[in-house]
C-alpha cells in the first residue's frame, strides 16, 4: 500500500521534523512525502492549506496529513483504518476537536494533527484555501476566524453527526475556533462524509495517540505544540523540549525508531 500513501505536512522546520520523516520512511518506505514550508507567519493560516493543493496533483490514492510533531508508529493500524474508510465510503479520517482534555472545542471538525483523506475527495473541493483570507474578529472577550468566502457552521451538521466513541470531556458547537474549520464545514457542504477516530490521551508522554476504536492500536503519537519548542511554556507541565526528548527516547526503547 506504500505507492498509495502520500504524507503530507506544514512544517515549521523544529527538530520535530526529521523524526517525522524518518518514522515515516521506516514504516512506508518510499511513499510520497509532501512538505510545505510554513515558517513565514506573515502567510499563516492560509499557508496551512497549501498541502492539499500539492496533494490533488499526487498520483496516491490517499493522502494523511499530519503535524511534524506527530510520528506515526504503526503501519498495520493505519492500513486497517484505511480499508475500513475505503469499506465504509469515509472520505476524511482523524480525532474529532472536541470531546478530550486538549481540544474542547467543535467536535464535527476535525483535528489535522493526523488526518486520513481520499485524495480524489481533496479534488472535489471547490476553494482553493490557501489563497483565501483569514481574519480573527474579537467581540466581547471571545475570538473567531472569519475567512473571505464566508464559508461557517451550520447547526443542520448535528443531524449527521455520529461519534462512535466515549466523550471524555467538553466540547461546543461553537465556530471560529480555529481557521481550519471552514475546511470541514465546506467538506459536509459538498457531501463528503467524515468518520472520527478515537483520541486516546497518553498520560507518561503526554501525546495523544489516534486509535480506530477505544483501547486499538495506536497509529501516531502526537506531541502537541512543536512551535514551542524554543521556548519554556508548559503543556501538562513540561516543556516542548523535554516532552519531544521523552518521546524519542521511548520510540528508541520501542524499537520504532
Amino acid at each position: 500500500m506504500t505507492g498509495d500513501i502520500a504524507f503530507a505536512t506544514t512544517t515549521l522546520y523544529t527538530e520535530c521534523l526529521p523524526l517525522q520523516q524518518r518514522l515515516i520512511e521506516r514504516l512506508f518506505p518510499g511513499s510520497e512525502k509532501i512538505l510545505v514550508d510554513g515558517s513565514d507567519i506573515s502567510r499563516w493560516p492560509a499557508s496551512m492549506f497549501g498541502w492539499i493543493e500539492r496533494a490533488k496533483e499526487s498520483g496516491a490514492k490517499w493522502t494523511i496529513h499530519l503535524d511534524e510533531d506527530c510520528f506515526v508508529t504503526d503501519r498495520e493500524a493505519i492500513e486497517e483504518a484505511i480499508a475500513k474508510m475505503d469499506s465504509e465510503g469515509v472520505d476524511i479520517l482523524g480525532c474529532p476537536d472536541g470531546y478530550y482534555a486538549a481540544r474542547p472545542c467543535n467536535p464535527i471538525a476535525i483535528n489535522p494533527f493526523f488526518m486520513i483523506c481520499r485524495t480524489d475527495s481533496l479534488r472535489r473541493l471547490e476553494h482553493d484555501f490557501s489563497k483565501m483570507s483569514h481574519v480573527l474578529e474579537m467581540k466581547m472577550g471571545t475570538y473567531r476566524w472569519k475567512n473571505s468566502e464566508g464559508i461557517s457552521f451550520k447547526h443542520s451538521y448535528k443531524d449527521t453527526f455520529f461519534y462512535p466513541h466515549e466523550k471524555n470531556d467538553s466540547f461546543s458547537f461553537a465556530d471560529g475556533k480555529e481557521p481550519y474549520y471552514p475546511l470541514f464545514w465546506h467538506a459536509l457542504d459538498i457531501g463528503l462524509k467524515l468518520a472520527y477516530l478515537y483520541p486516546h490521551f497518553d498520560r507518561n508522554l503526554l501525546t495523544t495517540n489516534p486509535m480506530l476504536s477505544q483501547g486499538g492500536r495506536e497509529m501516531a503519537l502526537h506531541m502537541w505544540e512543536s512551535r514551542n519548542m524554543s521556548s519554556d511554556k508548559p503543556f501538562y507541565g513540561k516543556t516542548a523540549k523535554e516532552r519531544f526528548s521523552e518521546i524519542s527516547r521511548y520510540l528508541k526503547e520501542k524499537g520504532i525508531e
